[in-house]
């Protein structure tokens, strides 16, 4: 593997999200008792990769171990005992590192350099794959405190129903709206219109930020 710089780290950390929504599909198309832990090994190797590609301080990359260790130490205890409330805990800590890898990948895609290149064009996607997986998890912990929140989404753990809180908030991200899951109760529908705001607000603010700064460059090449 090449080493990991700031003209290809985006690459990896969009592979890794991309692999996490991957194995989630596959759990849910596929259910078995593995089921869950493919998917917490496929999580914290996303983590890992997500401390090398992101050269972030090294406060964000500790809160990172801890946050492995933490997943760790809940998947072996949730194996041995039953633990009603746990599993607030582990989607509350994909929750803070989802958002704290957008604030990362943020700041360096639009204040790191001013060359426009293929890296940073997949930091932008990435950046939206963050977005997704950030109203994921809050729709995961609205289905856990109330199951009947959305339609369309049948009860069960919170890595069964993974891949379908990650497809609806993605078709609600790019607003296309199918109808085969709908939102159920006020706080639901909230989060939803939220999520549809913010998906032409990324739209509008950061992809047309990436074409200026690249027309930009484009004009003073040529002068």
């Amino acid at each position: 593997m090449k080493k990991i710089t700031y003209e290809n780290n985006f690459i990896y950390l969009c592979i890794s999200l991309i692999a996490l929504l991957f194995s989630a599909a596959l759990i849910h198309e596929f259910p078995g008792t593995w089921g869950e832990e493919f998917f917490s090994i496929v999580t914290i190797l996303m983590f890992i990769v997500s401390i090398k590609s992101l050269n972030t301080e090294m406060k964000w990359k500790k809160l990172v171990y801890i946050l492995i260790a933490l997943l760790v130490l809940i998947t072996v205890l949730s194996k041995i005992f039953v633990l009603k409330y746990i599993v607030y805990l582990n989607l509350f800590i994909l929750l803070f590192f989802f958002i704290g890898s957008f604030e990362s990948a943020y700041k360096q895609i639009l204040f790191v350099g001013k060359k426009i290149d293929r890296n940073k064009i997949i930091g932008s996607l990435s950046l939206y794959i963050l977005l997704g997986l950030i109203w994921t998890v809050v729709y995961l912990l609205l289905l856990v405190m109330d199951p009947n929140a959305f339609s369309g989404i049948e009860p069960g753990t919170w890595h069964q129903t993974f891949s379908r809180a990650a497809y609806y908030s993605f078709v609600t991200l790019t607003t296309l709206g199918y109808g085969d899951i709908l939102p159920t109760k006020p706080i639901a529908e909230f989060f939803v219109y939220m999520e549809a705001i913010i998906g032409v607000f990324y739209m509008a603010i950061i992809v047309s930020s990436l074409v200026s700064v690249a027309l930009s460059n484009y004009v003073k090449k040529d002068n």
